[in-house]
């Protein structure tokens, strides 16, 4: 007899890239005939905060295998080629008056970016959960036969199985500490990680009237400098650049912090981190509207994602900073080991032990998860030229060695090595061999 699972989503921000590949995957697997998934989102509505969004191949060819590549290919700025050296951005130093080239960052198949939006209306289109508005998970209470939801609204939920994709604040990886006796764990709340973010939109056109032949009209562009960068790329599909700026303060780097996360702030406070900076960035940061500023959290990490009759993934698992451009690709592979494991369950050994997926998937997500962690951190020190080998640079020194800029971030672009094509397969592959090995 089939398993009955209600699915916990929670989407805090209206973002939800991993809860809704999931409910995705469920359909495309044809597991929705046989489960009773459920989506719980917090707000009133369903709403994408933040805009643009990049895939590397990892992640893209996930999307392909659940049938999603020709609804994505109409939002994406250029179609992935997934085999191939891709150039992914041009880095320039660029904290100095006269900027300067210092080298393509090149990975195989590139990256494959998108209004995360779109993104988000390509993924309901391609499901069938019921999604409950005004849901916001306050507690979650489990039995030996069953778990039971607790919302702010005063409604509950009753389910065989909780998937908690319910973001950096989860409350279903507060659950999942406590029940492992951990109710003092760094990880039960999120901490700063010691950079912040300002992003806006930039509208081509008016960038193009006041800076003709700007390279971000048509290039992806890290303008690089000490202790912040900022990275530009184009979204053809509504005319626009995304612009994201970010700066480090390292000594916040692992402290508490409750206050508001996206704030909207002054044009001046952008201004004035980039007074030094050449004039193709000043232009950008002039035509900037409406912008936020974001304190970036982070998880500490954990050494297990899943125990008994729930799992945490996406945010919730794994919050990571933004330098590798992988948190949402992390949280759709995240989405597609358990797909496997539960279609596997239920087409191939026709058996579920739901601690057996639990423990499975935690086995391959959380290793993977908290190197994504750790390399992130490592990209960002080399994209803010943080020390130790910038130990005696500033902002606007232009004297660095152009062969020392060019090796420095060489070693980003080895960073990007493990999110090729087909790699995702191979923890799939691992995941049901370890299901299969019980039978």
């Amino acid at each position: 007899m089939p398993v009955r699972m209600d699915e916990y989503f929670r989407f805090p921000t209206g973002a939800g890239i991993g809860g809704l590949t999931l409910s995705a995957a469920f359909k495309a697997m044809g597991l929705d005939q046989k489960l009773e998934i459920n989506i719980y989102e917090a707000s009133s509505q369903i709403s994408e905060i933040g805009a643009g969004i990049g895939f590397w191949p990892r992640a893209w060819s996930i999307f392909q295998n659940l049938g999603l590549e020709e609804d994505l290919s109409k939002i994406v700025e250029r179609p992935p080629n997934l085999d191939n050296p891709q150039t992914v951005f041009h880095v320039r130093k660029a904290d100095q008056s006269e900027g300067l080239n210092i080298r393509e960052i090149v990975s195989i198949g590139g990256t494959t970016w998108m209004h995360r939006a779109s993104l988000q209306d390509v993924l309901v289109k391609n499901s069938n959960s019921p999604i409950h508005l005004s849901h916001r998970l306050v507690s979650v209470d489990e039995s030996d036969s069953e778990v039971t939801l607790h919302f702010e609204n005063g409604k509950m939920a009753k389910c065989d199985f909780v998937v908690g994709m319910d973001g950096i604040k989860s409350a279903v990886r507060k659950h999942l500490l406590t029940k492992r006796g951990l109710p003092k764990s760094p990880s039960m709340e999120p901490v700063c990680s010691g950079y912040v973010t300002y992003r806006a939109l930039i509208s081509k056109e008016a960038l193009r009237k006041i800076f003709p032949g700007h390279r971000a009209l048509d290039t992806f562009v890290i303008y690089s400098g000490k202790w912040r960068h900022f990275v530009s790329y184009p979204l053809s599909a509504n005319g626009m650049i995304n612009f994201a700026a970010l700066t480090a303060d390292l000594s916040t780097e692992g402290a508490a912090y409750d206050g508001p996360t996206i704030v909207p702030c002054p044009l001046e406070e952008i201004e004035a981190l980039f007074t030094k900076w050449e004039d193709e960035v000043k232009a950008m940061v002039a035509l900037i509207e409406k912008p936020t500023r974001w304190v970036i959290r982070t998880v500490p990490p954990m050494d297990c994602y899943g125990l008994g009759r729930v799992v945490i993934g996406g945010d919730a698992a794994h919050a990571t900073t933004p330098f590798l451009g992988n948190g949402a690709g992390r949280a759709v592979e995240d989405a597609y080991i358990l797909a496997n494991l539960f279609s596997e369950g239920l087409h191939g050994t026709g058996n579920i032990s739901l601690p057996k997926i639990s423990e499975i998937y935690s086995a391959i997500c959380c290793p993977a998860g908290n190197r994504l962690i750790e390399q992130s951190r490592r990209a960002g020190r080399i994209l803010e030229m943080v020390p130790p080998d910038f130990q005696t640079a500033e902002e606007g020194d232009a004297i660095i060695p152009p062969e020392k800029l060019f090796h420095h971030f060489g070693l980003y672009e080895t960073e990007l090595g493990t999110l090729k094509k087909g790699q995702a397969e191979e923890d799939k592959e691992r995941a049901l061999q370890m299901l299969r090995d019980l039978h």
